[in-house]
């Protein structure tokens, strides 16, 4: 089973950690968050101020497995 808190808590660090606004990502309920992921996270990497650090991408690795 999917946890769906877990996995928004990590996206809303990431989009802190690397300055990325997140009112595209706030527009959506949870529920269409966890089917548009693949676009959430693609902004993500979009717009990140920095590259990933090495657990981030694990991260983001393991949400991309589990979401899309």
């Amino acid at each position: 089973m999917i946890d769906i808190e877990k996995i928004l808590r990590q996206i809303d660090y990431l989009y802190d950690k690397y300055g990325v606004d997140k009112s595209f990502y706030f527009s959506m309920n949870d529920e269409q968050k966890i089917k548009g992921m693949k676009g959430i996270l693609a902004e993500l990497d979009f717009k990140k101020n920095r590259e990933y650090d090495e657990n981030d991408s694990k991260i983001i690795k393991d949400i991309y497995f589990i979401c899309c």
